[in-house]
């Protein structure tokens, strides 16, 4: 009799482990989260540095290419040359256009 309630206490308590092993506050599924999470970052951290090798490559010919400089001031602030039409429309993409002689 007491073989068979130390049998049962044991596999009560490998149940018990079992279960507390698969989802507990430390289990299985909390590394699953966990390995999500940490994809989940590491595909924003590659997206951010995307777009600072971008704004790099941006600010680099900004600071050594006068045509960028220039064609980014101009739609950027919507300035234009001596002669020329800037129409906005509704969308508020801006269109150049040079007038005819």
């Amino acid at each position: 009799m007491m073989k068979r309630v130390w049998f049962s206490a044991v596999v009560i308590g490998y149940a018990w482990l079992a279960a507390s092993t698969l989802v507990g506050e430390h289990g299985l599924s909390h590394l699953w989260t966990l390995q999500q999470e940490q994809r989940d970052l590491h595909a924003k951290a590659y997206a951010l540095l995307s777009t600072n090798e971008e704004l790099r490559t941006r600010l680099s010919r900004l600071q050594t290419d006068d045509e960028f400089f220039e064609k980014t001031a101009r739609e950027t602030l919507q300035y234009v040359k001596k002669g020329e039409l800037l129409y906005l429309f509704q969308n508020g993409q801006p269109t150049r256009e040079t007038p005819a002689p």
